[in-house]
């Protein structure tokens, strides 16, 4: 049985989640300000959430640590299931998303301190791939071919769109 179409937007927006550790990531910055006051006070309380784990996680335990470690994957899980577990759906679409982001980062140089607090890196290829280099846009490409194609099997009528 093919996941529901819904659930890959999710997974995409969930890969987004262990970089909540960095101040100056999508989500560690806050939601987007906008010149919309009605939209600014529906988004600004998360705002300040995203802002202030995202303050506290790079104070206590740095970039690429904890959010970036099967420790804190789990810890994830834990709590994605304590919220979604009923939504068997939504919390595989938050887990593939969030695991999909630690996979990506051990393609790249640094690798990822899966054992973190171990200082041991985790890397997917020897020596990594450069971030913003030239592989790392290869590799970029084939993921969302192989993605887009992936998607088209699923969901023929997908094809049409192209």
């Amino acid at each position: 049985m093919e996941p529901p179409i819904w659930t890959y937007p999710v997974a995409a927006a969930a890969s987004w989640l262990p970089d909540l550790d960095n101040p100056r990531s999508t989500l560690g910055n806050g939601l987007s300000r906008s010149k919309n006051p009605w939209w600014n006070a529906i988004t600004r309380p998360p705002s300040w959430a995203l802002r202030t784990t995202s303050f506290f996680l790079v104070r206590t335990v740095g970039h690429r640590t904890l959010t970036h470690s099967l420790p804190g994957f789990v810890v994830f899980l834990i709590l994605a299931w304590m919220v979604f577990g009923r939504f068997p759906d939504l919390f595989l679409a938050l887990a593939a998303g969030y695991a999909s982001h630690i996979l990506a980062d051990a393609l790249n140089t640094p690798g990822v301190p899966l054992l973190w607090p171990l200082d041991w890196r985790f890397r997917l290829l020897p020596g990594g791939v450069r971030s913003g280099g030239v592989a790392e846009v290869v590799v970029a490409l084939a993921a969302t071919v192989l993605t887009a194609g992936g998607l088209i099997l699923l969901y023929p009528a997908l094809g049409g769109l192209l």
